[in-house]
């Protein structure tokens, strides 16, 4: 009764926080996003008034204002979890590392192999968010310049590996308890275990980490 109780208490948190992230993609959509290209329609009509010396930083402007508007309707989908019916896992994946990339801080590389398999939405979900959680991670505390990312599809499980090449730490410093659910293992095994699939975090200081995510194939889809 307590593991039934504790599933629906977990599965009632994540619906929860997907709802709060669908209003987030939309605010940013509709009210963020409309403003800044409303901004950038002023500027483009303030061209034939601009004197030639400062028209080069406005054309500079402009075209960081569009990159900005591009790139939060990038983070808009990516919240929003109709995104996945859309791109998919792997695309949704692959979209995270395409970010990574913009910002030039990063080298990202992706590979899939085996036959591309759908999961439940339920499933690819939690797989989906967990791989942010994982990227974000390492932007928050690895130290990386390079990020791997490999779908590996069997025909009993997936597995999805994400790998840097950053400072590392000590797994087994890391005290996973309510109080410090270390790096947010805690939120990623809960979730794990309510799709009934595995993490395996390997890292050692100044070697980088690896996560391999496992999940068993569904039997009835």
């Amino acid at each position: 009764m307590q593991s039934t109780l504790n599933q629906t208490l977990l599965q009632t948190r994540l619906e929860i926080q997907e709802e709060t992230f669908k209003t987030i993609s939309q605010e940013i959509h509709d009210n963020i996003g409309q403003a800044l290209s409303f901004v950038k329609l002023s500027l483009n009509m303030m061209d034939g008034r601009i004197p030639p010396d400062i028209k080069e930083k406005l054309t500079e402007s402009k075209e960081l204002l569009g990159k900005t508007i591009q790139d939060l309707r990038d983070i808009a989908r990516s919240l929003n979890p109709d995104f996945l019916s859309d791109s998919g896992l792997y695309g949704a994946i692959e979209q995270q590392l395409q970010l990574l990339e913009k910002t030039g801080e990063y080298k990202t590389t992706f590979n899939v192999m085996g036959i591309v398999y759908k999961n439940s939405q339920q499933r690819e979900l939690v797989l989906f968010r967990i791989v942010q959680e994982l990227l974000n991670n390492i932007i928050k505390h690895a130290e990386a310049t390079t990020v791997n990312v490999l779908m590996n599809y069997q025909a009993d499980k997936l597995l999805i590996t994400v790998s840097d090449n950053g400072k590392g730490f000590d797994t087994s410093a890391v005290q996973v308890t309510e109080k410090n659910n270390g790096l947010g293992m805690r939120n990623m095994l809960n979730r794990m275990s309510m799709i009934k699939g595995y993490i395996t975090i390997e890292s050692t200081p100044g070697e980088g980490t690896t996560s391999i995510i496992e999940l068993p194939k569904e039997t009835d889809l």
